[in-house]
């Protein structure tokens, strides 16, 4: 029996990932399709700028972070869900870190009916979307501006001199070869700094995450509770996140 088209889009990444590219009919025949459909897989992928097409088949593209325009426009519906999920866990009064990107942005979004809320974000759209809700801090450093970040060692010092009740923070990557990865060796520092600084921390991979090996790989730490995901991953992934002795958190609407 063939694979659900979300589940054949993730193992056609990861097996991209692992092998560099794939013809089409070695995809085919490994999730038991036809040609056509792994045409249109592929298409589907290639146009969220997850693959590119070569002829016969596709290839990984680079270990490179998507830009912020694409990660925005990016399953806006799987990053709502994920969203939801970590926004009720936020009790009015909480002191909550929330890392840079597109799914932490719909975090905050969530909040703004919360009450007595201290925010901590190095993400400047973040912090005009609660600066009239809540008592926002804006971690200082170099300004990114294609990010509209804040980052590098002052960011890092900054946050570790705060305790907060909850981190939320974003995966590059999510595979069940490499697990938990990233792109930058100062954005994983700041990330990790942020978990430190919290009580309870949850990372974040929306299904666009699975399967893709970023060069950085994540050390599990103490601090984090779960990984909050729109769909359930593969049973390889699934796996790692035990090995990790990390819950998964899915969506209640599924």
């Amino acid at each position: 029996m063939s694979e659900l088209p979300f589940r054949r889009h993730a193992l056609i990444l990861q097996h991209l990932e692992q092998h560099e590219g794939a013809r089409t009919t070695e995809l085919a025949a490994l999730l038991d399709v036809t040609r056509e459909t792994i045409r249109t897989d592929l298409a589907h992928l290639s146009d969220r700028n997850l693959l590119q097409l070569v002829r016969g088949g596709a290839v990984a593209i680079g270990a490179r972070e998507p830009e912020l325009a694409e990660r925005l426009s990016a399953n806006p519906l799987g990053k709502a869900l994920i969203a939801a999920e970590a926004a009720a866990m936020v009790p009015d009064g909480a002191r909550v870190i929330l890392d840079s990107g597109s799914t932490t942005l719909e975090i905050a979004k969530r909040l703004r009916g919360r009450s007595g809320l201290r925010i901590w974000t190095n993400d400047i759209a973040i912090a005009f979307e609660l600066m009239q809700v809540a008592e926002v801090t804006l971690l200082g450093g170099r300004l990114d501006a294609t990010e509209r970040t804040l980052g590098g060692q002052d960011a890092i010092e900054m946050v570790q001199g705060y305790a907060t009740d909850l981190a939320f923070v974003s995966l590059g990557g999510l595979s069940a070869s490499h697990g938990l990865t990233d792109f930058d060796r100062t954005g994983l520092a700041l990330r990790q700094s942020m978990i430190h600084a919290a009580t309870d921390a949850y990372y974040l991979a929306d299904q666009t995450k699975f399967g893709r090996n970023a060069p950085l790989r994540w050390k599990p730490m103490a601090q984090t509770r779960a990984v909050i995901c729109d769909i359930a991953p593969d049973t390889g992934i699934a796996q790692r996140l035990n090995e990790y002795e990390l819950g998964l958190i899915l969506p209640r609407q599924m």
